[in-house]
């Protein structure tokens, strides 16, 4: 899916609602940026207990792949 969008003045853009319904992007909701590759990509920024139960089938340690997420993260924002 690809649309085209103006950037404004103050550099917003406006989101197509067809890509707002189809990701559950309301009023509020948080966007996390970053570029690749010459692209900007953009994803919701998910709440912790939206997240809840999607690592209940996997065999690793819950722990030590949080670990791993957070050293992610750590890089990805610089922290």
């Amino acid at each position: 899916m690809e649309d085209v969008v103006t950037v404004s003045s103050k550099g917003q853009i406006v989101l197509p609602s067809d890509i707002r319904e189809k990701l559950s992007i309301g009023k509020g909701t948080k966007l996390v940026l970053a570029t690749r590759e010459g692209l900007i990509v953009m994803k919701p920024l998910r709440k912790l207990s939206e997240l809840r139960g999607i690592l209940k089938d996997v065999e690793r340690p819950t722990k030590e792949i949080v670990g791993e997420l957070r050293k992610e993260w750590e890089i990805k924002l610089g922290d």
